[in-house]
């Protein structure tokens, strides 16, 4: 797993050696591509808490954007936001977890307790087959 240590947008510090022991599902985008990354994510933590019930909270799932370029717009919309209740998204601003990104997709890798990647890839949807894929992957890691 990449070393990282950032925030989300409530102000929660987070870093690979506090989701370290569970598996963890790491989805990323660029901020320019946002909507797509919160749809996507929002599909899958979803989809995720149903299919693995009580194992849930067994897994990490994290979602970040890479906030190296970020503007005064973004930044009052995050202040704004501060408070609904969206979920957490780390926001990248030191660029940690930006290698690997490409536009208008989100870059989706899930690791192992050790944080060994075990699957990597790109999606510009998040369809059945894809969140089955996950869930047998997460099934096999609890």
């Amino acid at each position: 797993m990449p070393q990282f240590q950032m925030k989300d947008q409530y102000g929660q510090s987070y870093s690979d050696s506090s989701v370290k022991g569970k598996p963890v599902v790491l989805m990323g985008c660029f901020l320019r591509d946002l909507e797509i990354c919160r749809k996507q994510g929002r599909k899958l933590y979803w989809k995720m808490q149903n299919l693995l019930w009580k194992d849930s909270t067994k897994v990490h799932f994290l979602l970040y954007l890479d906030f190296q370029e970020t503007n005064k717009l973004v930044e009052d919309y995050l202040e704004e936001s501060k408070t609904k209740q969206f979920e957490s998204i780390l926001l990248d601003r030191k660029g940690h977890l930006a290698i690997g990104l490409t536009k208008s997709v989100s870059y989706l890798r899930i690791y192992n307790k050790t944080g060994k990647l075990i699957s990597s890839s790109y999606q510009e949807e998040m369809d059945e087959a894809l969140i089955q894929e996950v869930y047998g992957i997460l099934k096999k890691e609890i």
